[in-house]
């Protein structure tokens, strides 16, 4: 009996260790153009030739954008505690309420558009577009943002523009799209 629980034990051993090195080779590595994030194992791309932002807020983990002059657009991508019975399809409200936290005197928001989406992963997320009015009452936006609730925090990626410019609220969401997470 003893030498089957030694047999036991050392099987579960391996096994795990298999399973621990089986997860570690999924998770890409960092290079130019894709943010890894290994403590909610997930990812995002953006064009390598864009350039790593200063933080505007102690929620973001990734700010890099365009290296034109006026640094549009940008894609950010934050992490907080998912509120407390929050729903994926209040997602863009939630977005929203934020933004004008972040940058009083923003206003006139208005969501273009807004789905619930599947990542590439499988992982259920929210996808929107948006318009809105830049803390300077004249600069117009438009934004997209994809959400995902994971292991009780809210992970987005979003892209921002000026409105009307060669970069379409589609291709805004196509870069927040490139997120995804690793099981």
């Amino acid at each position: 009996m003893k030498k089957l629980s030694r047999r036991l034990w050392v099987a579960l051993v391996l096994m795990s260790g298999l399973a621990l090195l089986s997860f570690c080779s999924t998770l890409p590595k960092p290079k130019p153009g894709l943010y890894v994030n290994k403590d909610l194992s997930f990812s995002v791309g953006y064009p390598e030739k864009w350039q790593h932002q200063k933080f505007l807020g102690s929620a973001e983990i990734l700010r890099v954008a365009n290296p034109n002059q006026w640094k549009l657009p940008v894609l950010v991508v934050t992490i907080v505690d998912k509120p407390k019975g929050a729903q994926l399809k209040d997602a863009a409200k939630a977005w929203i309420d934020a933004a004008k936290k972040a940058f009083p005197g923003s206003k006139r928001f208005k969501v273009l558009s807004q789905k619930m989406i599947k990542l590439a992963d499988g992982t259920p997320a929210a996808a929107f577009t948006l318009k809105w009015t830049w803390t300077d009452g004249v600069t117009k936006l438009q934004s997209a943002s994809v959400i995902a609730y994971v292991k009780d925090k809210s992970v987005s990626a979003s892209a921002t523009t000026v409105l009307g410019g060669d970069t379409t609220p589609d291709k805004l969401l196509a870069m927040c799209r490139t997120l995804r997470f690793y099981q």
